[in-house]
């Protein structure tokens, strides 16, 4: 049996493609095609002046961002993942929040407690999901969702409006992994976006 193949990713938790995608990851992790490490990319500090305060950038996000980076410190990338899956399932399937009640009420879905109330207090976790917004900024991450397959180049996508599961998400992961391994493979892009994550294209099975 192969082994699983390594794959870093980068997500915020307010973007709904970075959502599909990680579901995709997911799946194939638990078929034991790849082996997961998280990583966050905060789009509001990429959308804002570098000198601008953390809790204004992110005024909307900043607790789910803490959040996550203390749930990696105490519980390693199992414990991002399950927080993450806890809020991406309010914020993006029931499309609630995300306010400090459904970060709470997330935290305690995955056996985290009063994780949020911490993370809100404790000052280096605001210097550490900037430093690592500024690091994945130097290997030329620029937004979500972002994968370094083994040791490729990074690679921004693949952007799907639903994940795919079972064969169809292993297609899609044999294809995603021949481009990423072309370091002469660029860009493949589909414009406008006439489906919103999380909708199926219409005619779809």
């Amino acid at each position: 049996m192969t082994e699983p193949t390594p794959v870093r990713v980068w997500i915020d938790p307010s973007c709904p493609w970075a959502w599909q995608t990680s579901l995709w990851l997911r799946d194939l992790r638990d078929r034991g095609v790849v082996e997961l490490s998280w990583s966050i990319f905060s789009l509001e500090l990429n959308a804002s002046d570098p000198s601008v305060p953390f809790w204004e950038a992110c005024a909307r996000h900043g607790e789910s961002l803490v959040s996550l980076a203390l749930a990696r410190r105490e519980r390693g990338h199992e414990g991002f993942e399950a927080l993450y899956s806890a809020l991406g399932d309010r914020v993006h399937e029931r499309k609630e929040g995300p306010t400090l009640e459904h970060i709470v009420e997330a935290a305690a879905h995955a056996g985290m407690g009063d994780l949020p109330d911490r993370a809100r207090v404790e000052a280096d976790l605001v210097e550490e999901v900037t430093a690592e917004f500024l690091d994945a900024r130097t290997q030329d991450v620029f937004g979500v969702p972002t994968l370094r397959i083994r040791t490729d180049k990074v690679i921004y996508g693949p952007l799907v409006a639903v994940a795919p599961r079972g064969d169809d998400a292993v297609a899609l992961w044999e294809q995603t992994r021949g481009l990423s391994a072309r370091r002469d493979f660029f860009e493949l892009k589909r414009w406008p976006r006439d489906v919103r994550a999380g909708e199926k294209p219409a005619g779809s099975a």
